[in-house]
């Protein structure tokens, strides 16, 4: 009988279509399940073909609006063994929310053809994202073309990942036993720490840094800088339209303080900037902590404080940016109770209920953050400061990630330059109208640690933005492999 590799979670499975966004630690279950019509490639910033042809065919313009196009490749099956067809991936990509403020999609003969809104030299890579995944609907399933299938007995807080009979592509790994542990009301992740030391867990991300110390008998992987921990201003809310207002919030919050209450080396993880540095672009804000700064800058605002708290929404779930969101919260509270503000502390409790606050707007800050969707950095900055990405209700929260619900026309306009030619000087507009504005501000990089038995081969070192639990071999156990030590 083959063994089950097991995943240890933090977080329960929410809601299984992958084009409304996602629980955000489920995201890694969901690449296992459902497939872009591209995919990262293990080369950084390439991208390999899956259901569609790659590259892009261009097919000149219609109304002013560039045209992609792009064959779809023959045989692939939905895992009920429904062949993949053009108008299998046009009814989807136009169902999915994100895809739609970028282009739309028809399908004509063998060919998927791609209408684009918007200027984007790299169209290819809105394509490649996990919530613009191909789905076929049947009743209230959500079949994917991924090597995996949820198993009919899986739960919200134990699933198995079973073998897609009709995927094509190679698999190792015949099961996958996810179990969730779930954090402490503390936010601890002792139940999970517990786990991998009694030797119950092949593989997780969940793990803090710190924690990652404590264990013993397994391979660790660590990327620094990979995600970014931020504070949203909604500048919509009367208290935030004035920028002075929202530089002397971000000047009274110590970063290092909030980076040293979640991680050892509290220097390695104090933001900078909004780009993570594993992007590898700066972006590089230039807020320094000077509260006697900050009261002056709110004293020549001419606003008071209000008496009434100011509503601050918070993640329901830990992330490698924000370990303990909560006590973030509480700590970004106290700084910014220095200049006479007082907090009313949200935490969703799912993601459903956060998403649904980000689209009402029914909040005055948020804490939040942002992991890379795709290699390039234009994206993320898309993502978080373009007026499109603004949340509305109806609309999925994976894209609509403009929590400041920030407008600035000479951002757009900036984007849409960047994404036909990149030029410095264009990149520097941004980033000086980021730092004069502060719609947000940069708390923490977030790291991508990983904790893998040593029994796995073939071990990717670039483990994103695809299936790649699905390449493994788990070594059968010997008194050898159990025993070795990092």
């Amino acid at each position: 009988m083959n063994e089950a590799f097991r995943v240890g979670l933090v977080n329960r499975w929410e809601q299984c279509d992958p084009r409304r966004g996602t629980n955000f630690a489920n995201i890694m279950v969901q690449w296992h399940l459902y497939e872009p019509v591209f995919r990262a490639s293990e080369q950084l910033g390439e991208l390999d073909s899956v259901l569609l042809d790659y590259p892009l065919q261009n097919e000149g313009s219609e109304d002013g609006s560039v045209m992609y196009s792009a064959r779809v490749k023959p045989g692939v099956c939905f895992s009920d063994g429904t062949e993949v067809t053009p108008t299998h991936i046009a009814n989807s990509l136009d169902r999915t929310p994100s895809f739609l403020i970028q282009a739309s999609a028809r399908a004509r003969g063998n060919r998927v053809f791609f209408k684009v809104r918007r200027p984007n030299a790299r169209f290819e890579l809105v394509l490649s994202r996990h919530e613009h995944s191909i789905v076929l609907e049947k009743g209230d399933q959500f079949l994917g073309t991924g090597p995996y299938i949820l198993s009919p007995d899986s739960q919200p807080d134990h699933l198995r990942l079973i073998r897609n009979p009709h995927y094509k592509g190679s698999v190792r790994l015949p099961e996958i036993e996810c179990t969730v542990y779930p954090v402490d009301a503390n936010g601890s992740r002792r139940k999970l720490l517990e786990a991998v030391d009694r030797g119950d867990v092949d593989f997780t991300d969940e793990l803090p840094r710190d924690d990652l110390n404590r264990v013993q008998r397994m391979r660790k992987c660590i990327d620094l800088g990979y995600c970014t921990a931020i504070l949203f201003f909604n500048t919509e809310r009367q208290i935030f339209l004035n920028h002075l207002v929202r530089r002397a919030c971000a000047e009274a919050i110590d970063r290092k303080a909030l980076a040293a209450q979640s991680y050892s080396n509290a220097l390695a993880f104090t933001a900078t900037g909004l780009l993570p540095p594993s992007l590898g672009k700066a972006t590089p804000d230039n807020i320094v902590h000077d509260l006697e700064h900050a009261r002056q800058l709110l004293a020549e605002s001419g606003i008071h404080p209000p008496t009434t708290p100011l509503i601050m929404c918070v993640v329901p779930v830990p992330r490698p940016h924000l370990p303990e969101p909560r006590a973030t919260a509480e700590m970004v509270a106290t700084q910014l109770g220095k200049l006479g503000f007082n907090f009313d502390i949200r935490q969703a409790r799912s993601m459903e209920e956060f998403f649904d606050m980000a689209g009402r707007g029914s909040y005055d800050l948020v804490l939040s953050g942002w992991i890379p969707d795709t290699s390039d950095p234009l994206d993320y900055m898309e993502s978080l400061i373009a007026t499109p990405s603004i949340p509305a209700s109806g609309r999925g929260a994976s894209k609509g990630s403009n929590l400041s619900r920030w407008t600035s026309d000479a951002v757009d306009q900036a984007i849409d330059r960047e994404r036909m030619r990149p030029d410095p000087d264009n990149w520097k507009q941004m980033c000086d109208l980021l730092q004069s504005e502060v719609p947000l501000l940069p708390l923490m990089y977030g790291p991508r640690s990983v904790v893998v038995t040593w029994r796995a081969k073939n071990f990717p070192r670039n483990f994103g933005h695809r299936p790649f639990l699905a390449e493994l071999e788990l070594e059968q156990r010997s008194a050898l492999v159990d025993a070795a030590v990092t």
